[in-house]
């Protein structure tokens, strides 16, 4: 009897400062980008990049958002989660960028929402875009067994 083991979810490193930052940005972008290849390679399910402290962009620190488009882009069948708070967004704003996201390369975002009132702009998001949204972990694994 085959036993088969359950979807794998993979939580790609934080890049927390400019994706072109003189200190190592771009580096830290192609070790994002290889190892979401090689996850995807291997068969999971899901790489999930995470949000940033408050995925409000300062200085030169680039939202999830932009690092999950990269990872989009460079990678052709794996789902892809991305963390957001909603302090950072409008629920319209964001759907924009999930449409335009999933129009580019194909339906595979998930949209993660963390924080304070995350249920509720859940739903405000999913009211602008069809595509998943889930709240917290709990919902994305819940997501991957589906």
């Amino acid at each position: 009897m085959a036993v088969l083991a359950p979807p794998r979810i993979v939580h790609l490193d934080p890049v927390d400062h400019g994706l072109v930052d003189p200190t190592g940005g771009s580096r830290d972008l192609d070790t994002m980008l290889e190892r979401a290849r090689a996850a995807e390679t291997d068969g999971a399910a899901l790489v999930v990049v995470p949000a940033g402290p408050r995925d409000v962009p300062v200085g030169h620190h680039w939202p999830s958002t932009a690092q999950a488009l990269a990872v989009l882009l460079a990678t052709s069948s794996v789902r892809v989660a991305v963390g957001v708070h909603p302090v950072a967004w409008e629920p319209a704003a964001l759907a924009r960028f999930a449409g335009s996201a999933s129009g580019l390369a194909g339906d595979r975002l998930v949209l993660q929402v963390f924080g304070p009132e995350a249920g509720a702009f859940a739903l405000a998001v999913g009211r602008h875009w069809a595509g998943p949204v889930v709240v917290g972990d709990a919902d994305l694994h819940a997501l991957v067994q589906q």
